[in-house]
């Protein structure tokens, strides 16, 4: 026999209302689980934004240094352009003679020396001219075919010399400068230098 002393009896209307609440909650649970997941991803989304707002924010700062780096080499090197030119123009207005003949470009510059057993046996200690090789004099050796002897040679930023001399290694655009000491002569080497040619009236 069924034991019915035990037994709990519940209304069909309250045991639906139960039902509907419990459907409710799992319905209301989904929902927030949901929310959960759009606000978990859209933090990640908001995290992957600053993160490449960071990276483009580094680019930026990188690429204005390297403007800036550049713009400081160029108006160095507008500045050394400026005071060439500068010294170019100075040297023009106190030229011997500056005529229609007068002409300037880069030159090869090396320096020699006097009575040098370097300079071959014919080394005398006169030039070419029969000058005597003195470096106060301020000689420089030409080739004679491009600058005739007697002209006047500014060199940028050494000053004027005369062409009174010349050497066998000395063709085309390469001017040797007469000086006092195998330092000085080694310590310059061998440079590019702008030369102002101001032939001589006799030229």
């Amino acid at each position: 026999m069924a034991d019915w002393d035990n037994a709990v009896v519940v209304d069909s209307r309250e045991l639906q209302r139960l039902r509907d609440e419990h459907a409710k909650l799992l319905k209301t649970g989904r929902t927030q689980r949901l929310l959960l997941l759009v606000l978990g991803g859209g933090c990640a989304v908001a995290s992957l934004v600053l993160y490449l707002g960071t990276l483009r924010l580094n680019a930026t700062e990188h690429d204005a240094n390297t403007c800036r780096k550049t713009a400081m080499r160029s108006n160095i090197a507008l500045a050394a352009l400026a005071r060439s030119h500068e010294n170019i123009l100075a040297a023009t207005e106190q030229a011997p003679s500056v005529g229609t003949k007068s002409w300037g470009r880069r030159f090869t510059v090396t320096k020699y020396l006097p009575r040098d057993p370097a300079y071959g046996r014919f080394n005398t200690g006169y030039t070419s001219t029969l000058w005597k090789a003195d470096p106060k004099a301020r000689i420089v050796a030409v080739d004679p075919k491009l600058i005739p002897y007697g002209s006047w040679v500014w060199v940028e930023g050494l000053g004027w010399y005369r062409a009174q001399d010349c050497g066998s290694a000395i063709k085309g655009f390469r001017l040797d400068l007469l000086t006092d000491t195998a330092r000085d002569a080694m310590a310059f080497g061998k440079q590019d230098r702008f030369v102002i040619v101001v032939p001589s009236a006799d030229a």
